[in-house]
């Protein structure tokens, strides 16, 4: 697997706690949260794959050595506009990866909270050193 499928990777194996490669491989184990993710990604992946075809469609239909007329700017312009939809397409898909990015994030950062809120809390037990109850 490439190291970086989209620029969310990093991200999105921050807020899982996994590499990429691991969530495809416990995947099928996943609870709902990490299957939703893991799913976005892999159409924002394609989403990827699509724009880099047709980006790529799109140079060797300008680079080709013919007399520019009225048939290879159709073409050009056919391209582009397949690139341009495709390129929308992609933007939604990581908005959406991105949205379900900041959930696992924020939920994370509730989890933590909460943790270290326990962990400053004072202790409730109350001890009896000769008589006089002293607060820990």
């Amino acid at each position: 697997m490439p190291n970086t499928l989209t620029r969310l990777d990093e991200r999105l194996e921050a807020a899982a706690g996994n590499s990429l490669s691991a969530l495809a491989a416990n995947e099928a184990r996943a609870d709902a949260a990490t299957a939703r993710l893991v799913e976005a990604h892999r159409a924002l992946v394609a989403a990827e794959t699509r724009v880099s075809f047709l980006r790529v469609k799109l140079i060797n239909v300008a680079a080709a050595r013919r007399r520019v007329d009225d048939a290879v700017l159709d073409q050009l312009d056919a391209q582009l506009e397949a690139l341009e939809t495709a390129a929308d397409q992609r933007d939604r898909l990581e908005e959406e990866l991105l949205l379900l990015i900041q959930a696992r994030e924020e939920e994370a950062g509730r989890a933590a909270e909460r943790e270290r809120a326990a962990a400053n809390a004072p202790a409730r037990a109350v001890l009896v050193i000769q008589g006089a109850p002293l607060r820990r």
